[in-house]
């Protein structure tokens, strides 16, 4: 008769390593991680930071108003002789100026500037997607390699009882002189191996739920335990083109905004050799720069500022070069990440369809295998079967039911690893 993994776990219930409260979904434990996450915390203050960039960026568009103050004390006593008469300078002079600025051109610079402030903001913003997902992947991941550590515990410990089972026979023959004590010892030898492994299923297990507590931000030691079953079944995703992954790629973006950004710097360099026009007014009031009697005056004054570059050496050629040769360096870069996005996506989908497929056989291996241990334990109960058979069927089932569950943990990681090329994580 067969036994599936999902009826073992029925019948052994949560095991003495599975917590009885903290349980989670897989989707609420994503969810949990996603709210705790410092790397999305940080990548979102990333993006903060650079939306002030382009407040910042945009802010020489507007007036510069300055104010400043000067005072100056004369220690020496200082007498002037105009025509005979001798003055004296007062020891104190000082002066109050407030000056308003605007810059009319600077030859594309400030909105050169603006537009890679906006370009570096929306690589930011895509730079946080990339982490979300990042996240989303890591939790995900995480939370079947745990579910897979306790399902394992749960089979382990099936194995530990059905190798109890037979030494309970084994015993009962042997004192009623019908074995000899090798077959028991075999059996016992088996028992403590089965044992062992036991508590390193255990040890992983725990070990496995500390860590998914750390994940979310709480306490390791917390009770905790995962409900969804790792032989879940989901649905099937279809198979996406290239394209349609590139189009829904955060790292894609980035590459392609890199470019953008690098295009704009070639703008940039050649606008720091455009001529540049300023106009402005300044106020100013205080003493006059010969102070004999202490009185104040106000001056305004009205200026324009011109500055035409005409030589620097070849600066702009070699700078637009440079900012050029970088240029290609991000179309290059674009490309590579084209290539590694169609080389992720063609993967997964292969690894995904073959571990999926790979599943029916491993449940069809843990059906032979169950049928197997029956009937070598009935064998050897009628005395047909040495109990080398009987222990070998043992191993057979326990490698077919590990091996079950580990086919569905790859089936899992498979299928999150093809809703990460694509970005379709949730």
């Amino acid at each position: 008769m067969k036994k599936s993994l999902i009826y073992l776990c029925f019948l052994l219930g949560a095991g003495p390593v599975a917590a009885q409260q903290g349980v989670l979904t897989v989707q609420e434990y994503k969810q949990r991680v996603l709210d705790y996450s410092q790397q999305i915390k940080q990548s979102a203050e990333q993006r903060n930071a650079l939306q002030q960039a382009i407040r910042i960026a945009k802010s020489s568009q507007l007036p510069q108003l300055d104010f400043s103050g000067s005072v100056q004390y004369r220690i020496n006593d200082y007498d002037l002789d105009m025509m005979g008469a001798k003055l004296s300078m007062a020891h104190e002079t000082y002066s109050l100026e407030a000056g308003v600025t605007q810059s009319v051109y600077q030859g594309g610079m400030i909105r050169n500037s603006i537009k890679a402030a906006e370009i570096q903001h929306e690589i930011a913003q895509k730079a946080e997607e990339l982490t979300v997902e990042n996240v989303l992947y890591a939790a995900d991941v995480n939370y079947w390699a745990t579910t897979a550590k306790k399902d394992l515990y749960l089979v382990v410990s099936e194995y530990v009882r059905i190798i109890e089972q037979l030494e309970g026979v084994v015993k009962e023959r042997f004192n009623d002189g019908l074995i000899s004590k090798t077959d028991m010892l075999q059996v016992q030898s088996r028992l403590k191996d089965a044992e062992l492994q036991k508590s390193e299923a255990s040890k992983a297990y725990q070990i496995a739920l500390q860590n998914l507590n750390v994940l979310m931000g709480s306490d390791p030691m917390a009770p905790i335990d995962v409900v969804d079953s790792i032989s879940i079944h989901t649905e099937a995703p279809t198979l996406m083109s290239l394209d349609e992954a590139l189009v829904r790629r955060p790292d894609f973006h980035i590459a392609d905004l890199g470019v953008s950004y690098q295009d704009r710097q070639i703008s940039l360099a050649r606008s720091k050799f455009n001529p540049n026009l300023a106009v402005g007014l300044k106020e100013s009031w205080g003493t006059t720069m010969l102070n004999f009697d202490g009185s104040t005056m106000f001056n305004t004054n009205a200026f324009a500022s011109l500055n035409v570059p005409i030589f620097h050496g070849g600066g702009r050629r070699k700078n637009v070069a440079y900012q050029q040769a970088l240029l290609r360096s991000k179309e290059y870069d674009r490309q590579i990440t084209r290539d590694q996005i169609s080389q992720e996506l063609s993967n997964a989908w292969t690894n995904l369809t073959e571990n999926t497929r790979q599943i029916g056989v491993a449940e069809e291996a843990c059906t032979i295998a169950v049928e197997n241990l029956e009937l070598n334990t009935f064998s050897y109960n009628e005395g047909k079967l040495p109990i080398i058979d009987v222990l070998t069927a043992q191993v057979t089932w326990i490698q077919a039911y590990s091996g079950l569950i580990q086919t569905w943990l790859q089936q899992k990681i498979s299928l999150a690893d093809y809703l990460k090329a694509t970005s379709t994580l949730q």
